[in-house]
């Protein structure tokens, strides 16, 4: 009888883990010094939103919040016609919250009155660079690539890819061009 407890006793006396924290960063992520104005985002062979009037810091839970955001907005853009999943690897389209294929570097930005978070996008295997500002990557491949958060509206505004010699090049995307 003893033999049949003692697991039980052992299973019960054993720590119990619990879920992380949900104010917790994803893996790989790097939370960038508000930027000041006249900033310029990294683009070279992608697209960029606009000039940046000033910075602010970014939380946890904003982030956690963006993820959210563009993981919903590539998995809709995996519909959409200009973009071809499976293509590249790893697959921006497969994209979910904090995926461990993929660096970040975060960096909260004010553009016209409006906090937005940046996030800058790099495969786990590219040597980042982000010291004080993104890491610039020319060419690449849609794998790099940057998104714009707007705070306050609680959607992804600005979602673009870098090109590669040759391509594949994929459209920048603004809501209204697809619905994710």
């Amino acid at each position: 009888m003893i033999s049949l407890l003692l697991p039980l006793l052992l299973q019960a006396a054993a720590p119990v883990v619990s879920a992380p924290p949900q104010d917790t960063l994803p893996p790989n992520t790097t939370v960038l010094s508000a930027p000041p104005a006249g900033f310029e985002l990294p683009g070279c062979s992608r697209a960029i939103a606009g000039t940046v009037d000033g910075g602010w810091d970014p939380t946890d839970s904003d982030i956690a919040a963006m993820e959210l955001a563009l993981s919903d907005t590539l998995l809709g853009l995996a519909q959409d016609g200009g973009y071809t999943p499976g293509t590249e690897s790893p697959d921006p389209l497969s994209y979910r919250p904090g995926d461990g294929r993929w660096q970040r570097e975060m960096i909260g930005i004010t553009r016209d009155g409006h906090r937005i978070l940046y996030g800058n996008y790099l495969p786990i295997r590219a040597t980042a660079d982000a010291i004080r500002m993104p890491t610039n990557v020319c060419d690449g491949g849609p794998v790099f690539f940057a998104a714009e958060y707007d705070m306050d509206a609680g959607t992804i505004t600005h979602l673009s890819f870098n090109g590669a010699l040759g391509g594949p090049f994929w459209p920048v995307f603004t809501p209204g061009d697809a619905q994710p």
